[in-house]
């Protein structure tokens, strides 16, 4: 199926710019090439720097508090401990935009560390655009592009375990709708 196993990323952040926003929470999956089951997973919150500087509408989504925070371990921790779990000759992945690999970035740089990944990512939504679109689903005006991932777990009917938006529990769900699209589309 694929050439390298896949590592299934998301992050939560206390805004959108990562020159002034920061990750407060990293996740991690790691997709067997073959058969895109669970080989091994990272959950982290990290202890932000910058506090004040959150973005409220960011804040609102993601649901995290600093009493979640306060105790949390530095990015810098948080990245060793990321690259200790993770081999690095993988598929970085990601789903809709890419955010997530600049946040990546980003922290990497401020820890002073090099970033171990290659520069070639895989946007799980570029494959679930043309599958939804195939299905006439892209209707929802309200959503970018007329779906997010709610409209994907309803549309395999996969019940969340936990909540959206904490990075573990997202990269679970998207990796269940990869493994649903891949499986469709075989």
């Amino acid at each position: 199926m694929f050439n390298k196993d896949l590592l299934l990323i998301d992050i939560e952040s206390t805004g959108l710019d990562p020159d002034r926003h920061e990750i407060i929470q990293l996740a991690g999956i790691l997709l067997d090439k073959k058969t895109l089951k669970e080989k091994k997973s990272f959950v982290s919150f990290v202890k932000p720097k910058n506090w004040k500087n959150r973005d409220k509408e960011s804040m609102a989504v993601n649901k995290i508090e600093y009493n979640q925070l306060q105790n949390a371990p530095s990015i810098t921790q948080v990245l060793r401990k990321f690259n200790r779990t993770f081999p690095k000759n993988v598929v970085l992945s990601y789903y809709v935009g890419i955010m997530d690999i600049i946040f990546l970035h980003a922290a990497y740089k401020k820890a002073k560390m090099k970033y171990p990944f290659d520069y070639h990512t895989f946007n799980i939504w570029s494959l679930f655009y043309p599958y939804m679109a195939k299905k006439n689903k892209l209707k929802s005006r309200k959503q970018f592009a007329g779906f997010g991932l709610e409209s994907m777990l309803e549309h395999f009917k996969i019940k969340v375990k936990g909540n959206l938006h904490d990075a573990l529990v997202d990269c679970k769900m998207e990796a269940e709708v990869l493994r649903k699209v891949v499986k469709e589309i075989k």
